[in-house]
Formats: structure tokens, sequence, C-alpha cells
């Protein structure tokens, strides 16, 4: 996952609104989002590493994203960052408990969403560039750096999150809540070089994943998590988009539209799992 933006206790009847995209290589072998067989999730899959970016079991959601740090060594023999989505959901701690036990040295940079309906401190941060915390109520949005990190995509996604909300009368629905914040998570406008973050990795490639849906073509030869694109690689960009709402009953639905080259793949597909 690339982007987070989330709106926590914003409306009274849906504690967790959250919507998201998963930027990866074009060539990483995945599966779309799908009940899985031997547990009760749902979730994209990675096919590579096993795990997933974002997905829900009954009134649980929990989503990563990866932190951008060219030139950082990595821990001997990392853990995908993947399977920690994957153990939150099928485990049965708190939010706040699971974050502080999570072994993070064992991981390359990550944030990590953790959220339990029934949990007295239901949204929880784990992450291994920071302290677990819990997030207070409000529209919030995770990147590739720090949570809440002002970058142009943060902020225009948050933005565009909190006036979605505002705009939800009743039960959400096709009209107000999923058409909307696919558009929303369309949007393919650049930031302008004064409000980019420096993260070192060149302005070129800084410009190129500054939209909240990223479509890099393998001839602009730019190098995303230090891995030139290339004709093995294909290209890089926004592979998926995740919609979750979990209402205050504990009913938990997911939404996924994925992509090809910056193309929709396939229809948009819409799961979802009772209360316990």
């Amino acid at each position: 996952m690339c982007l987070l933006l989330f709106a926590y206790r914003c409306h009274p009847d849906y504690p967790l609104l959250l919507i998201a995209n998963r930027d990866e290589f074009y060539a990483r072998p995945t599966a779309a989002a799908a009940l899985w067989p031997t547990k009760c999730l749902v979730a994209g899959r990675d096919l590579e590493a096993g795990g997933t970016w974002a997905g829900i079991s009954p009134g649980r959601v929990a989503a990563v994203t990866n932190i951008r740090e060219p030139g950082r060594s990595e821990p001997e023999q990392a853990l995908s960052r993947g399977e920690i989505p994957v153990n939150f959901l099928i485990d049965n701690r708190t939010p706040e408990q699971f974050a502080r036990e999570l072994q993070g040295p064992s991981y390359r940079g990550f944030n990590a969403l953790l959220f339990d309906l029934k949990a007295e401190h239901s949204l929880a941060c784990a992450g291994n560039r920071h302290s677990p915390f819990l997030f207070t109520a409000g529209i919030h949005g995770i990147s590739n750096g720090a949570p809440d990190a002002p970058w142009p995509k943060v902020e225009n996604g948050k933005t565009g999150l909190d006036r979605i909300v505002q705009n939800i009368k009743g039960p959400i629905s096709e009209g107000n809540f999923v058409r909307p914040a696919l558009n929303l998570l369309q949007d393919r406008q650049r930031a302008t070089d004064s409000t980019l973050p420096h993260t070192g990795i060149g302005l070129p490639l800084e410009r190129a994943l500054s939209p909240i849906f990223v479509q890099i073509d393998r001839r602009e030869k730019l190098l995303p998590t230090g891995v030139a694109l290339n004709d093995t690689n294909g290209g890089y960009g926004t592979r998926a988009s995740t919609l979750i709402a979990i209402n205050r009953y504990g009913f938990s639905q997911l939404w996924e539209q994925t992509f090809v080259e910056g193309k929709p793949q396939g229809p948009l597909r819409h799961l979802s799992l009772p209360p316990v």
C-alpha cells in the first residue's frame, strides 16, 4: 500500500471508513480480493510473499504501507510486511496490544493501521520508525512516510475524503461513498515541485510518485524502491483501490477495483462479513 486515507469516528453509523491505493510493480503476481479459504478474512493476496496490503475480518481492519528509505540497510532475512495485516486479522489482541508486541526490527520500514470495533481504544498505528500510538477521531492519512505527514497526496486525499464523509446521509451506497471514493483514488494530478517531500529518491521520481493514483511507464526509466523499470517488471503504479466500511454493529464491507497499467481490470468486487 502506498496511500491510506481514513475517517475515524467521523460518522455516527460508521466508526471507520478507509480508502486506499496499493502501488506495486505491474509484474508482481497478485490475487484479487476474496474470502481466504482457511481464515475468516477478506483481502487481496500478494502471491510472491503470501501476505496482503489491506483486509477485513469481522469488526477488524488492518492495512500496511512501506516507508520510503533509499539506501537504508535492511534486516537480514527480513519478514514480509504483508504478513502483519494477516496476523492481526486472525488475532484476538487489541490493536494497542498487538502494536506494542509487534517485532518491528524483523521488517523493513512500515506503518500498520490496526482497528478493532470492540476494543476500548479501537484504532492504533504500529511501525518500526516510531512508537505505537492511538489515533484520535478525525480524518487521517498515511503514505510512505510518517503518519499524517503533509505530503500533497495525503493532504489532497484527506480533504477529498472529508467531503465524501460529510455527504453521506443514511446507509453508505454506491452513489454516496463507493463511486466518489474511487474517483478520488484515481486522481492522477502530479504535485508542484515546491510541495514535494524530500525522501532521497530524486526529483523526477518524487514527481512521478506524487499523485494519489500512480502510473509510471517502463520507458520513464525511473527507480522506485531501487529497482529499475525494464521489460522484466514492466512498469509501476497503482494496482488496486480498496474501500472498507465498518458500521457500528460490526458489519464489515470491502470493495476492490484492480488495475493493469492504469486501466481497470475486471469488475468492482464487493465482499462483506457479518458481525461475530
